[in-house]
């Protein structure tokens, strides 16, 4: 197998000449949140973000860099917080900003497709839906086919983020993420 990236959140797709399923990405680049995003997490994503990435909302390290909950195993001695206060581990308030981001030119992901830009775009041989679970679901679940694959992927669940209005954590109904 080889697995390429055409992009993280967003495809056109349509049904080449061919038969097969073709994908476009019609953005530029990736974005995402950045608390709990880390080596551990997402070694990928961490090494797209390692340059020319701009961070809102984070918090900042004696050395400029960025820094969030969950980026690393060690809670620094000392950062400035995303409302640009002095921040210590035992502060009692996270460093970041719950719904903290980044974004980054889709080109520095390693397995981004080589033809991610063409206007024919790329061939689909598989999609993978990811949401956020915490609990009872797999984090791999494969489908029987295409259309099984469509009611999978439209009947996903996943727990609110600190991007959706109210409660993070509660399972929603929402698999294109409207709300």
């Amino acid at each position: 197998w080889k697995i390429t990236c055409v992009g993280d959140d967003i495809a056109w797709m349509r049904i080449g000449k061919d038969g097969r399923l073709w994908a476009v990405n019609p953005e530029a680049g990736f974005f995402g949140v950045a608390p709990g995003t880390s080596d551990k997490t997402n070694p990928m994503c961490m090494q797209t973000i390692s340059k020319n990435t701009v961070f809102t909302n984070v918090a900042l390290r004696r050395n400029g860099d960025a820094w969030w909950e969950g980026m690393t195993e060690e809670v620094p001695e000392h950062v400035q917080s995303w409302l640009r206060v002095e921040r210590y581990p035992d502060s009692g308030f996270e460093a970041a900003h719950p719904n903290s981001r980044f974004t980054v030119p889709a080109s520095q992901c390693r397995i981004i497709d080589e033809n991610w830009e063409g206007k024919e775009g790329v061939p689909i041989s598989a999609i993978i839906f990811g949401g956020r679970r915490s609990s009872t679901v797999p984090l791999v679940y494969e489908a029987r086919d295409w259309s099984h694959g469509t009611f999978v992927g439209a009947s996903m669940n996943s727990e609110t983020t600190a991007a959706a209005v109210g409660k993070r954590g509660v399972l929603r109904a929402d698999s294109l993420a409207m709300r």
